[in-house]
């Protein structure tokens, strides 16, 4: 216990070194498939005990999260997770059905990733709308990124 103790506090210092938490606007932390935001503004400081971790909030109270449930942090501009579609992305990128449409980016790429980063299919848009078949891919969380465009779909 100790150990996660230790770990998670280096992962925060690492995390809060590096990427400048006052950039973003949440800090999301996951327990065991729960995700919970906060704001970044309102956490005075963060401090361990023996189990868990404490949010000092800068109203005065304090959110207590048991280390053991923890199994992931991390800084985001949003409150949901740290993947932001543009402008545009929601109507132009969609899953239905197990079948990916894009619509009105001609000759652009269009790329699946899944969630560990990997290409898992790439195509090129045409003219109207490009279909992109997802069914036979593993049920899961997919990022999609056409040209600047980026957006997070579930295919279930």
């Amino acid at each position: 216990m100790k150990n996660l103790r230790n770990y998670l506090f280096g992962l925060l210092l690492a995390v809060c070194g590096t990427a400048h938490a006052d950039e973003y606007a949440y800090l999301t932390i996951d327990q065991t498939g729960n995700e919970t935001s906060f704001a970044v503004s309102s956490i005075n400081r963060i401090t361990f005990s023996n189990t868990d971790m404490v949010l000092h909030m800068n109203d005065g109270t304090q959110q207590t999260l048991p280390l053991a449930s923890l199994s992931k942090m991390f800084f985001a501009e949003n409150g949901t997770n740290g993947i932001a579609a543009t402008i545009g992305a929601e109507q132009r990128i969609t899953l239905k059905d197990g079948v990916l449409r894009v619509k009105g980016l001609p000759g652009q790429t269009v790329s699946v990733y899944n969630t560990g980063g990997q290409i898992v299919r790439k195509v090129t848009a045409g003219e109207q709308e490009t279909e992109v078949n997802l069914s036979g891919m593993v049920k899961g969380v997919y990022i999609v990124r056409v040209g600047n465009e980026t957006k997070k779909i579930m295919n279930k």
